[in-house]
């Protein structure tokens, strides 16, 4: 390749695949259009400790509201029937915590990966 192309193709990250309703999705990156709606709702869900979402109550129930949104938000650009209602109607606790966990994951790594080739360029 010319020295004079900058590859922005090396930051994509390798395909990873959520399985949900016979769904693929793939989560290898957060869409640049929801990147700061998707760090807000990470950032409040970081506000949230162990203790408080083991417990029943309020905390939990926000947590896993937050949860919710994050998953519809992220499946909003290339998955839009896959909204808030569908989560509600079609997923269990544990798959929508699983799968928040996963997009929580995506966001630190693509700042992550921004970082380490930035310092290497």
């Amino acid at each position: 390749m010319p020295d004079n192309v900058l590859d922005l193709d090396v930051l994509n990250p390798k395909p990873r695949i959520v399985k949900i309703g016979g769904m693929e999705i793939d989560v290898s990156f957060i869409p640049v259009g929801i990147t700061f709606d998707v760090d807000e709702i990470v950032q409040e869900m970081a506000t949230f400790s162990v203790e408080e979402l083991e417990k029943t109550g309020d905390q939990a129930r926000r947590a896993l509201e937050l949860s919710v949104r994050l998953c519809s938000l992220f499946c909003s650009v290339k998955y839009p029937a896959l909204d808030e209602a569908w989560f509600q109607g079609n997923a269990s606790p544990g798959q929508i915590m699983s799968f928040s966990e996963v997009i929580k994951d995506t966001l630190t790594s693509s700042y992550q990966g921004v970082e380490e080739y930035s310092a290497s360029q």
